[in-house]
């Protein structure tokens, strides 16, 4: 399978693919010490890396992922990413992340707008049946992002992650479309 997704429209924001020109400020945010903390990796993302994981993204073959940058419409100003990821077309299953960058735009709601987004386009057009994602215990936000848009704790993987000079539980979560659907049609 092999669609783009040109957009996907909210109400204060929509989803675009991420394109190279986003590489800096991409770059700026993973290695942000205030966001690493809650991403599961160790190091500080090179330039390099982080250009050739765009490129790939850029060529639109969602066959295992999918990458978007999340942008407000007014201003058109790029606050984060998110994406599906390690997609299973067997399956029918994904994982999903979501990072948004710009402190400003902490706790404002855009995350939950952009997931639901991604979870309809997910759902409704690939026709998945199930997300997953995986947020650190240190990270309430994320965590009730998740919850906000349907999804349910399903483990805890202890101390699975060693941050900041101690072990972090890691949350796992999951969302079945028969599930989001009966929750939306409420």
């Amino acid at each position: 399978m092999s669609r783009r997704v040109e957009s996907l429209s909210g109400e204060r924001l929509y989803l675009r693919p991420l394109e190279v020109t986003d590489l800096e400020l991409c770059q700026v945010w993973i290695n942000d010490p205030e966001i690493r903390p809650y991403l599961s990796r160790a190091f500080p993302a090179d330039r390099a890396g982080q250009r050739a994981w765009i490129e790939k993204q850029d060529r639109g073959d969602i066959r295992s992922g999918l990458a978007l940058a999340i942008v407000l419409r007014e201003g058109n100003r790029h606050i984060g990413n998110m994406g599906l990821h390690r997609i299973n077309w067997i399956h029918r299953s994904a994982e999903t992340g979501t990072l948004i960058g710009e402190r400003d735009c902490w706790s404002q709601g855009y995350g939950s707008e952009a997931k639901l987004l991604l979870v309809e386009y997910a759902f409704n057009t690939l026709g998945l049946n199930r997300l997953s994602s995986r947020v650190l215990a240190t990270n309430p936000r994320s965590l009730a992002c998740q919850l906000k848009c349907g999804y349910v704790e399903e483990g805890r993987i202890r101390q699975a992650m060693f941050k900041d000079g101690q072990w972090v539980d890691e949350i796992l979560l999951g969302l079945l479309a028969e599930e989001w659907r009966t929750a939306r049609n409420k």
